[in-house]
């Protein structure tokens, strides 16, 4: 089941785009990523179609989790299992399949065949797009505005009454897609523009379509068996020209990144885990956008700890990061006052048990793609200190990670 090298020589995007129109006719569910500092962009495909399943790292097969916002008791996570799993680098598509029985097999086959239909007709046509943009230039509405410094207005009433300490809000920006939108062009671009990010695209048939570039780990487990997860918080304009080594956080910023370092460290301490290193505070850039991060590590060998990453995935998730402090009352704040339903986004995503590794990711600066349209997501942590309109100009800034690859030609 090899497929022929010669049409390897096409750009990129040419292989996304075959490996995607794959999934469509055969129905299957895709997930496409790229690991931050990374060259090497992953892409597998489940032939059994989507499950929804607990999530138990250290018992699933290969694959890619996809999970909501809101996810009670982790069931409502998507898996997509590594039936095939193919590594795209230097233009060159190398595969490999697990072994299964004839059924899958065949499955394997047929979608082979189909890649390779796919990739002729992609070699055959006539080169296009290239300079194209792909939406209608858009600014976000007035309403838009007032809706969100209200809530956030709201949300800084509710800190000052001690409802909570934290919480963090969201909005969507919509923009309408070219007739000549190409996915994979998009996913190409993110991959150039944003090489410190986890960069993804998800499609399952029934669910939809999401992409994004997100800066933050959730958990991280390497070979090995190091855990990692990190606090990220704090955001402000990226300005090439100023060293990262001079730039000014507010009091509020800082506190805001201090809330989630200490929600991290409570999450230690419910599970009695005392030996982690942290480092940080310190400034990282994420694209046009720099925030506060702190990591912490643990050695899951030393500490006799094999369940560490399934454990701190139900504790973490969803993080004062995406959410508030304390938990709850922040969530019930998010779903009294937000209008829109946030699906996936500040959920996360990621590969587990993938070359023996797993790699999970806040889905932030994410977008869903339907029916001719992108729904860009984009939140802001509101603290006693916030002020609405620094705030929404915060979330108009998080928008331009998507915006800047789908306004700019290639």
């Amino acid at each position: 089941m090899s497929v022929n090298q010669s049409i390897l020589s096409a750009k990129k995007s040419a292989l996304f785009e075959a490996l995607f129109q794959t999934a469509q006719v055969q129905q299957v569910p895709l997930a496409f990523w790229r690991l931050p500092k990374s060259e090497e962009i992953h892409c597998i495909a489940d032939l059994s179609g989507s499950t929804t399943r607990k999530i138990d790292l250290e018992e699933l097969p290969a694959g890619f989790a996809f999970s909501p916002f809101i996810n009670p008791d982790g069931q409502q996570t998507l898996f997509i299992k590594a039936d095939i799993h193919y590594t795209i680098q230097d233009n060159q598509l190398s595969q490999s399949v697990l072994p299964g029985q004839d059924t899958l097999f065949n499955k394997q086959q047929a979608f082979q065949e189909e890649l390779q239909l796919k990739l002729e007709q992609l070699h055959q046509a006539v080169p296009g797009r290239a300079g194209e943009i792909a939406v209608m230039a858009a600014e976000s509405s007035p309403e838009d505005r007032d809706y969100f410094t209200d809530i956030v207005a709201r949300g800084r009433r509710a800190i000052a009454k001690g409802n909570f300490q934290k919480v963090v809000l969201s909005r969507t920006r919509t923009v309408q897609l070219l007739e000549n939108y190409n996915p994979a062009d998009t996913f190409y671009r993110l991959c150039q523009f944003y090489p410190q990010a986890f960069v993804s695209w998800v499609y399952i048939p029934g669910i939809g379509m999401w992409m994004g570039a997100s800066p933050e780990i959730l958990i991280s487990i390497d070979k090995q068996q190091f855990f990692r997860t990190v606090s990220l918080a704090g955001t402000q304009p990226y300005r090439a020209q100023i060293p990262v080594s001079r730039a000014v956080w507010t009091q509020k910023e800082i506190e805001e990144q201090a809330l989630v370092c200490r929600y991290i460290v409570n999450c230690f301490k419910k599970i009695r885990l005392r030996e982690y290193e942290e480092i940080g505070p310190k400034t990282v850039i994420a694209g046009n956008l720099m925030h506060l991060r702190t990591d912490f590590i643990v050695d899951m060998q030393a500490t006799n700890f094999p369940q560490l990453g399934t454990v701190m995935l139900e504790l973490l998730h969803p993080t004062s990061a995406v959410c508030g402090m304390p938990k709850e009352p922040a969530l019930e704040f998010i779903r009294t006052h937000e209008r829109h339903q946030r699906q996936f986004y500040s959920g996360y995503l990621g590969p587990v048990n993938i070359n023996q590794e797993t790699h999970l990711f806040v889905n932030l600066r994410c977008m869903q793609i339907q029916s001719g349209k992108a729904i860009l997501y984009a939140g802001a942590g509101i603290t006693s200190d916030s002020n609405p309109e620094r705030e929404w100009a915060e979330t108009e800034f998080k928008c331009q990670t998507l915006l800047k690859v789908l306004e700019k030609a290639v």
